[in-house]
This record gives C-alpha cells, structure tokens and sequence, in this order.
C-alpha cells in the first residue's frame, strides 16, 4: 500500500505507514471476475483467429503436417509398437531415435548376416536374433512401462514376437514370390555340387518339358516306404516322358545308351538294380538319395517306380543358384 503523503510502500494490511504514521486509506477492491464474451461471439472470434493465423503464417508442407499426425499416434504406446514394424521408426516420429539407433543398427547387421547365411544353421540363429531384437525395439517405445503386471507383460512379449515372427516368414515370400530353396543329397561333380548344399529354386508353373540333367524341386503326395507325404526334396531328372530307364554298372541308361557318370551319379540304393523303368506321359524319372527299405531286404520294380517316377505337376521348380556353402556359391549351369 502506497502513503498518500510520504509516497512510501507499505505491507498490505497496516493501518499506519511505518515512515511518517499517516493513517493508510485501504485500497480499492480489484474484481477478479471481469466479463466475458458472450457464447454466440467464440465460434466467430476462432474464424477470425484461423483467417489471421493464414494471413501471418506461411503454409507449412504437407509433408511436415503428415509428420505431425504420425507422431502424435505414435506418441500412444501400442501404436507405437505398430509403427514398430519398421525398426526405430516410433521412435524417430518422437524424436527419440538415439536411444535405438545402436539397437537399428545391429538389427540391420544381424539381419544381414542372416541372409548371407541362409540355408545354414548359423543363419537361422542369426535371423532369430534380428526377430529378438525387433521385439526389444517394439516393446522399447513404453508399453512395457505402461503396464505393470508382470502376467501381462509376458502375454505383451509373446503377442508381439508370435507378430513379428509371422511377418519374418510372409514379407520373404511376398517379395521374393516365385522363388524357393532346398538341400540336395546328391553329389553331383560336373556341377559342383554336394550332398547338404541349399539351392535356390525358381518356381515354375506348367512350363514343361524340363531339360534332363536339371535339379528339380518337388514336393510329391507320398512315397512308398521313403518319407512321408508333403515333405519337399531336391532331385536330378534322369529320365524324360516316354523314355526307359535302366542301369548298368552303376550307370544310367536311356533307352540302352549310358549317361555320363559324372554329370547323372546313381544314388547308392539304386546302384545294385538293372531293370528298365518305363517313364509315363506328363511325368519324370527323379534321382536322388533315399533310405529306401523293401520287403525282405529286396528292392523291386515297383519301389523304384514309386520313388523316382515324379508327375509333372508335383515338380515345384528349377534350382539355379548354389547358396550354401559360401565358398562355392553360384549359378548352376
């Protein structure tokens, strides 16, 4: 409070002023309530706001409104996990990618190591690693802050790594469709190729006839006595439609004219028979290595003849490419 007299300040509720005792008029009352505007002026007054934040404010692009939306869903936890597909992209929407980015980039490494890799089992383990990380990533952003029973937490972890399991095994066979892969037991020389190698498969449709030395993936109804029905297996087409098959001093025979041993080898259960197999129309005699038991040790026409003779349709595709091991990788001639 101001002394009218002496002009000094005083603390509010004293009677006198503490430099010349004049007696302090009480100050007027403030009211803190003043009027407002009347409820059918505010939708004209937020008009006049937006007009006047145009005519001030340049346009800002679209992409950055885009990013803007895309932020403020991922600022929720559980669509961050869904924005988490793409590794560290929740996190880089909220401007907080450096507390992923070391976790990014060895995701990337492992998942590149695990392509490199397929076909063998240290790129496989390389592949689930990449999986575990991506979940770690996903559930990083604050779901599992956001929820504090430890039975829900573990329902979270296994909801999201069965997701981003499912989505390791589609997005391959989207993109690549068309194309495949297999072990061969065969030993094959004049292709440089061995027993335990992964193949690259090219799939085809009803693209026949196929040319006889080509490595074939096919995936038969069943055999008899020899694996069991739906299981896929890689081959070598020895014989084509129409043509007999027979063998002779372990080596394979068309129509009485031999094969070249080191381009056609004879698995090892075939290289005790010598009668000739007739090759159906629409259908391929198929070599490779099988543990094949008959009745009583004998190995007969009809065992043979189930196990080699593969129809047309059941053949998936044509191997072209050596992928596993490393060191011999490349394309088949």
């Amino acid at each position: 409070m101001r002394c009218v007299r002496c002009q000094s300040e005083n603390m509010p509720g004293r009677e006198r002023c503490f430099k010349c005792g004049s007696i302090l008029e009480p100050a007027a009352v403030v009211d803190v309530h003043p009027p407002r505007m009347p409820a059918w002026k505010a939708p004209f007054r937020e008009i006049a706001r937006c007009v006047r934040g145009l005519r001030s404010a340049p346009e800002k692009p679209a992409t950055h409104r885009a990013r803007k939306v895309l932020s403020r869903a991922a600022s929720d936890a559980l669509l961050g996990v869904v924005l988490s597909v793409v590794p560290g992209l929740a996190h880089a929407l909220n401007r907080r990618f450096k507390e992923v980015r070391l976790h990014v980039l060895l995701w990337a490494i492992l998942l590149s190591l695990g392509l490199f890799l397929y076909g063998s089992p240290y790129g496989f383990v390389c592949v689930g690693l990449a999986i575990g990380l991506h979940v770690w990533i996903a559930l990083k952003f604050g779901l599992l802050q956001e929820i504090g029973d430890l039975g829900t937490r573990i329902g979270a972890i296994f909801v999201v790594t069965t997701g981003l399991t499912a989505l390791y095994w589609a997005v391959p066979r989207v993109v690549f469709w068309g194309y495949a892969g297999g072990y061969t037991a065969l030993t094959i020389p004049d292709m440089n190729v061995k027993a335990g190698d992964y193949l690259l498969i090219r799939r085809i449709g009803d693209m026949h006839p196929i040319a006889r030395g080509t490595l074939v993936l096919f995936h038969p109804s069943g055999y008899h006595n020899v694996l069991a029905p739906g299981v896929r297996t890689v081959g070598q087409i020895i014989g084509l439609p129409g043509e007999t098959v027979s063998l002779a001093n372990e080596v394979f025979r068309i129509e009485g004219q031999p094969l070249d041993p080191e381009r056609f080898p004879v698995p090892g259960w075939l290289r005790r028979r010598s009668t000739g197999i007739s090759v159906p129309k629409d259908s391929y005699f198929v070599s490779s290595e099988y543990r094949v038991g008959g009745h009583g040790g004998v190995l007969t026409d009809e065992i043979i003849r189930n196990t080699c003779i593969i129809p047309a349709k059941e053949i998936r595709g044509r191997a072209f490419m050596r992928w596993w091991p490393p060191a011999r990788r490349g394309f088949l001639e």
